[in-house]
């Protein structure tokens, strides 16, 4: 039996890990089995798997109690059958307890019960649970709209009521906007307050503009709202305006006008202060520290606090080498948390109201994709994962000056004890223009210094910086590339965040030029630091803005001896007028600028009008249904090459939009990407050709 399934004669199967079964009678005198010796096995481990990669279980959020005792954490993954799997789990911080319950539940904001949305008669209820004594008790009877808000104080919600938008005409239809070809652009949202003990709601706002809850203050008694607006004929295109909406004058005080480079808000000390993270642009620009004439990354994104009594904003990270992910204020101590990229990993730190300065916090993990602060308690818990550990929650301590973590839920344990994972290291050179250029490798678990390796370089190259995550997302997974024999290559070019303003601003207005030599220098220093690189087998691949880094590094002179496009840009003009968020996102990468000013950035830098300069092989995949980068992109490059008769594929993958979400196309998907580096970086055709058979046509 090879993977459970009988066999009746001689079986192909492809490269990575396999088990087998014997079944046989023998008398008392036996027979011999030869068992050949299993490949890539260290220590009694068995290697990578697409399966393990899939069933992964990736942590989706993680909450406290108030108190602090209790938490919450959501994980997914894919089973055996490829179905997708979630389970919530309740956590006793202090006593170690564990139950699976089986509703997406979050925490009351005051009392320590968690409260949950069912359907009964056709309504919708609120139920609560108290995790002390298990009893339910129903908190609403009847919700009037599916999005809400309980109130810090726990007597009323806050209503998102739906405004259902005109019917487009019946097959032929104006357009009345470049966003109104996308799904519920039309759509508008109003606030309403339902108070719960009598069932009596007041609607707070009427616009139609869409309106929305930033945030409620402790007390109940005012609401953080943004209102947005549109303004396409100058940058940014889309704008915020935040109000605080007083509930028990009902008078509203305007915060901010139509600033467009606003993140998030959030409330601080009562209603004292307002946390802002937004991009250096905001606020007219009193967080930007940049040369002149330079125009900073819109992805870049820092604290701004205002105090709303005298309506004075302070940028307090601006001189930070950090971009702000999430922020959180703690009542508990007065002080905010929030995480932040720090270079490829994810940092937490803790920002003083009274000095403004910021300390970054001890960790247990290299990236952490969420956190949560127990309003009373004043622990944090976070989760996330690091290059070589998968997701794991933990808690922190902030009692003493030395913050405490306690490891509370590790739900990988079993499924990796298994498996051997290749090791990861840090790596940086200095190049030529005088930058530091930051990566990082990983190495095979039964990595051979005597021998040599091919080596797959992996890099986004746009406005954000891959990090350290296990996994990447899933997508281009190098532990999987490890276990089937190459060495693993990423590179943070120029342009990302996380590195400060300076270097995140070179990603706009380049397309390209900057970071893509940054990656093939690095790429050729990676060959002289590691002996075990073989120099003649590197292959890079990407996706989005960094697809368009491959072909826009094959059409220079570079190292690699193949590369791989996943919907990627290959001309600028045609993504920025077709892709839902094309003229938005050009906003960023390509500020001030527009395909009738600037020929040489849109048509001189894209890699359609330079295909002829591309003589490496060069494999595009693209989903059907890309509403980001349409299929149009990679389907006109692969048009080009073949009539210049370059080496190139093109793999369609049916209806998945940009990233690839079906777990056995995602799986098809990556293999035919392996394959492919198999093919052109091995010599070794023979995957390659057992997924798509050459075909007489």
């Amino acid at each position: 039996y090879a993977d459970g399934k009988a066999l009746t004669s001689s079986v192909s199967l492809q490269p990575g890990s396999h088990t087998f079964q014997v079944k046989f009678i023998a008398d008392s005198t036996g027979i011999d089995i030869l068992i050949p010796e299993t490949l890539g096995e260290q220590a009694g481990r068995r290697p990578f798997t697409m399966a393990d990669n899939l069933g992964t279980r990736v942590t989706s959020s993680s909450t406290l109690s108030p108190s602090g005792n209790w938490a919450l954490v959501t994980y997914r993954w894919y089973d055996s059958q490829n179905k997708l799997q979630q389970e919530t789990v309740l956590c006793g911080v202090k006593t170690g307890r564990r139950q699976i319950i089986k509703e997406y539940a979050t925490w009351m904001p005051m009392s320590d019960k968690y409260y949950y949305v069912d359907k009964k008669d056709g309504k919708t209820r609120i139920m609560t649970t108290d995790p002390h004594t298990g009893l339910t008790s129903v908190l609403c009877a009847d919700v009037p709209t599916e999005s809400f808000y309980i109130s810090p104080t726990e007597d009323f919600l806050i209503l998102t009521t739906k405004e259902e938008s005109p019917k487009k005409e019946d097959g032929v239809f104006e357009i009345i906007h470049p966003d109104d070809r996308q799904p519920g652009w039309r759509t508008r949202y109003s606030l309403s307050r339902m108070d719960l003990k009598t069932g009596f709601v007041q609607p707070l706002t009427y616009t139609y503009r869409g309106v929305y809850v930033s945030d409620i203050s402790a007390d109940g008694q005012h609401i953080l709202l943004s209102v947005s607006s549109d303004s396409l004929t100058q940058r940014p295109t889309t704008r915020q305006s935040f109000y605080d909406l007083d509930l028990k004058t009902m008078t509203m005080k305007q915060l901010v006008d139509k600033d467009g480079f606003i993140n998030s808000a959030s409330w601080a000390q009562g209603t004292d202060y307002v946390i802002f993270t937004a991009s250096t642009e905001a606020f007219g620009g009193i967080g930007k520290r940049l040369p002149e004439g330079r125009i900073p990354n819109m992805f870049d994104h820092h604290l701004y606090v205002m105090d709303t009594r005298t309506g004075k904003v302070t940028p307090v990270t601006a001189d930070d080498k950090t971009s702000i992910s999430d922020a959180e204020y703690s009542p508990a101590d007065g002080n905010v948390y929030y995480t932040a990229e720090n270079g490829d990993s994810v940092s937490l730190y803790r920002l003083s109201l009274k000095t403004f300065r910021s300390t970054r916090l001890a960790q247990p993990l290299e990236c952490i994709s969420g956190m949560s602060i127990a309003s009373k308690g004043g622990n944090i818990m976070v989760h996330g994962s690091s290059a070589c550990v998968p997701y794991e929650v933990w808690n922190i301590t902030q009692a003493s000056s030395k913050p405490r973590s306690q490891k509370i839920l590790s739900p990988n344990d079993e499924l990796y004890a298994g498996i051997a994972l290749g090791t990861v290291h840090p790596w940086s050179f200095n190049s030529e223009r005088g930058d530091k250029v930051t990566g990082f490798y990983f190495l095979p678990a039964d990595f051979d210094s005597s021998k040599k390796y091919p080596v797959i370089v992996h890099y986004y190259g746009g406005c954000s910086p891959t990090s350290r995550r296990f996994g990447n997302g899933s997508h281009y997974p190098a532990h999987y590339w490890n276990a089937l024999g190459y060495i693993v290559f990423i590179v943070n070019p120029s342009g990302a965040s996380g590195f400060g303003q300076e270097w995140a601003s070179r990603h706009v207005n380049t397309m390209g030029e900057g970071p893509a030599q940054d990656i093939i220098d690095a790429t050729r220093q990676f060959i002289k630091d590691v002996p075990q690189v073989d120099a003649g087998k590197i292959g890079c691949v990407s996706a989005s803005y960094g697809g368009f880094m491959t072909q826009y590094m094959l059409t220079k002179d570079n190292p690699f001896a193949c590369g791989i496009s996943h919907a990627g840009i290959s001309d600028h003009t045609s993504y920025w007028g077709e892709g839902y968020w094309g003229y938005s996102y050009s906003e960023v990468s390509a500020a001030n600028s527009y395909p009738w000013t600037r020929k040489d950035l849109f048509v001189d830098r894209s890699p359609l009008f330079n295909a002829d300069k591309i003589k490496k092989p060069l494999l595009f995949t693209h989903g059907t249904a890309d509403t980001n980068v349409p299929v149009g992109e990679s389907i006109q490059m692969y048009t080009a090459l073949r009539l210049l008769g370059t080496p190139t594929a093109f793999i369609e993958v049916e209806g998945e939009n940009h990233g690839i979400m079906d777990p056995v196309k995602r799986t098809k998907w990556i293999d035919s990407m392996v394959a492919w580096f198999d093919r052109w970086l091995k010599g070794d055709a023979s995957w390659w050709n057992a997924i798509y058979t050459p075909k007489k046509l």
